[in-house]
């Protein structure tokens, strides 16, 4: 016998749209707070893995992907990336 079964169900998934009014930014230097959430600069995605700061534009924030991305290419990740694998 093993221990089979679908692992715990959680039930929550994001948050209730518009409770409260959350502006996005894609500056490096401010904090993320209850109204305030970051966006990357390069795709726009709001929940990365983790945030870089942009290597070709200053003060601008990335996600981990558009980040590595430009380290790498010194050059912004295309907007289509996912897809051609």
């Amino acid at each position: 016998g093993g221990l089979g079964g679908m692992g715990g169900g959680m039930g929550m998934l994001g948050g209730i749209p518009g409770h409260i009014a959350v502006m996005h930014t894609d500056d490096a230097n401010s904090k993320e707070t209850q109204f305030l959430r970051r966006r990357c600069f390069n795709c726009r995605t709001t929940d990365p893995p983790s945030w870089r700061r942009s290597t070709l534009n200053q003060g601008k924030i990335v996600c981990n992907k558009c980040g590595l991305y430009e380290r790498t290419h010194m050059r912004p990740r295309p907007p289509r990336f996912d897809e051609m694998r």
